[in-house]
């Protein structure tokens, strides 16, 4: 009597153990935005400030086109003021005459944004994410810094920094990215922190800060500040990705961190609790399936279940990034106030951008992206024949039609990232988003070149992000997985 006593007290133990270990899985919103993921959303997309500053640097590069009328007119008007924004290419004199200038500055910083986006994806694979993006983001601090004492450098070498800042900028977009979204479990919730990304809000300070500042001293002076503190608040109020860390075979420190990010959200279990429970059941995590690809950057591109998404995206990245910073990049020929234009135009980015979570009960991701991509195909569209008739009472509708094409490609891009997140499995997820970034980061070298074209005539920008448009549209309906696809998410393998 007492031994079947025994067997059913035992019973009843593992009954509530696993209860214990299973109950508690995450099933909705709530339970998947916890204290700590919260604060982690708040960390990494505040340190989009720093990092979309120091991109659009080009932004303010050249005086407006009034302003360099000023300069070159025999009788220039008595007490003129300007709030143009005093650049260092104005420091150095390189303005007026052509826009060369900033198309090397932009080139400069978006070959380096190409590099480190590659580099440090690949890196973050191997050493963890946690340091390299809070490395990037004190790199980004120390070397606006240094651009603080540009009176005191060469030209050779401010672009050497400008290089190296793109550098770290492209590495922080891949591995903060990488370090969110392996932190939900649930596929809505990061198609929720995707449509958060503070992209668009830095672009809306760095606007602020440019006006507030009008000189490029203080703005690097800003920026290096912002990302001073951002860097000393991601090292202390972040932890190593678990799925990273258990991707590597390092499950105790994965279990450490995960019992650390339960306590922190209010539901901390006692050691003996957790004696028997894997890291993904503290958190409430569904059981990883282990895929082993050799965390090599070849199987990319030799395995044919990575092979189809890491083209796919990569286009996808390109097509994207050219369209959207060629817009960014015409700011300062844009009618109106170039600050305005950019505030606006991160305004109507984060604005659009959340659609994607709000049509995702309702659409697919891919009918998502058909969708954002069709809207910026026709205003683009619209652009052509308004720049061949160039008639001036119609040069508000090229303003407008310009903010909808930069900002209606804000939900393709959240899908791009959501994608480039979800179709690589764990140990080669920073690998591959590290390519498709490379391909934003090489659309973004190409951008400027496009809309240099606008020297000659500016129609020739607006017909190739068309095309681009087009065929990136073709691309997405071909061949992106729909969200009940087999391979559409490999969140949950390590």
């Amino acid at each position: 009597m007492t031994e079947e006593a025994d067997l059913k007290n035992e019973q009843k133990e593992d009954e509530s153990r696993q209860i214990l270990k299973f109950s508690t899985t995450r099933t909705n919103l709530s339970q998947d935005f916890g204290k700590y993921e919260t604060r982690l959303l708040l960390i990494t997309q505040l340190g989009y400030i720093p990092v979309a500053a120091s991109m659009l640097l080009s932004t303010f590069a050249e005086p407006s086109e009034e302003y360099c009328k000023y300069l070159n007119s025999t009788n220039p008007p008595k007490n003129w003021k300007t709030n143009d924004f005093f650049s260092l290419s104005m420091e150095y004199g390189f303005f007026c005459d052509s826009s060369s200038i900033t198309t090397l500055l932009s080139s400069l910083l978006m070959w380096g944004a190409l590099i480190g986006s590659f580099c440090c994806g690949f890196v973050s694979d191997y050493v963890g994410r946690k340091p390299v993006f809070t490395g990037c983001l004190a790199m980004i601090s120390l070397l606006n810094g240094v651009l603080c004492f540009s009176n005191f450098l060469t030209v050779y070498i401010i672009g050497f920094i400008l290089l190296m800042l793109g550098f770290f900028s492209g590495g922080y977009m891949v591995t903060n990215f990488v370090i969110l979204t392996e932190a939900f479990e649930l596929p809505r919730s990061r198609l929720l922190v995707v449509s958060l990304n503070g992209w668009s809000f830095s672009m809306i300070t760095t606007a602020f800060i440019a006006w507030s500042v009008l000189h490029w001293l203080p703005y690097h002076a800003t920026i290096s500040v912002i990302a001073f503190f951002m860097t000393i608040i991601a090292k202390s109020f972040s932890f190593e990705s678990c799925r990273w860390l258990s991707s590597n075979g390092n499950y105790h420190s994965a279990k450490e961190n995960a019992i650390s990010i339960r306590s922190l959200n209010g539901s901390s279990l006692e050691i003996d609790d957790t004696s028997e429970m894997e890291w993904f059941e503290v958190l409430g995590f569904s059981k990883p399936i282990h895929i082993n690809h050799g965390k090599r950057f070849i199987a990319l591109f030799k395995d044919p279940e990575l092979l189809k998404p890491t083209v796919v995206m990569f286009y996808c990245f390109l097509a994207s990034s050219i369209v959207s910073f060629g817009f960014y990049f015409s700011l300062d020929v844009l009618p109106g106030n170039r600050f305005m234009n950019l505030a606006f135009m991160g305004l109507f980015k984060f604005i659009l951008g959340f659609t994607p979570f709000l049509l995702s009960t309702y659409m697919t991701k891919r009918n998502i992206v058909i969708l954002s991509i069709s809207i910026c195909c026709v205003a683009a569209v619209i652009i052509v024949p308004l720049q061949i008739v160039n008639i001036s009472f119609l040069n508000f509708l090229i303003s407008v039609m310009s903010l909808i094409v930069a900002a209606g490609m804000d939900p393709t891009w959240k899908i791009n990232h959501l994608y480039s997140a979800e179709l690589f499995p764990t140990s080669v997820r920073s690998m591959g988003r590290g390519v498709c970034n490379a391909g934003g980061r090489l659309g973004s070298v190409i951008a400027p070149m496009v809309t240099f074209l606008r020297t000659f005539d500016p129609v020739y920008p607006s017909a190739i992000f068309c095309i681009l448009l087009i065929i990136q549209m073709t691309v997405v309906v071909l061949f992106l997985p729909n969200d009940n696809d087999e391979r559409a998410n490999e969140m949950d393998e390590e």
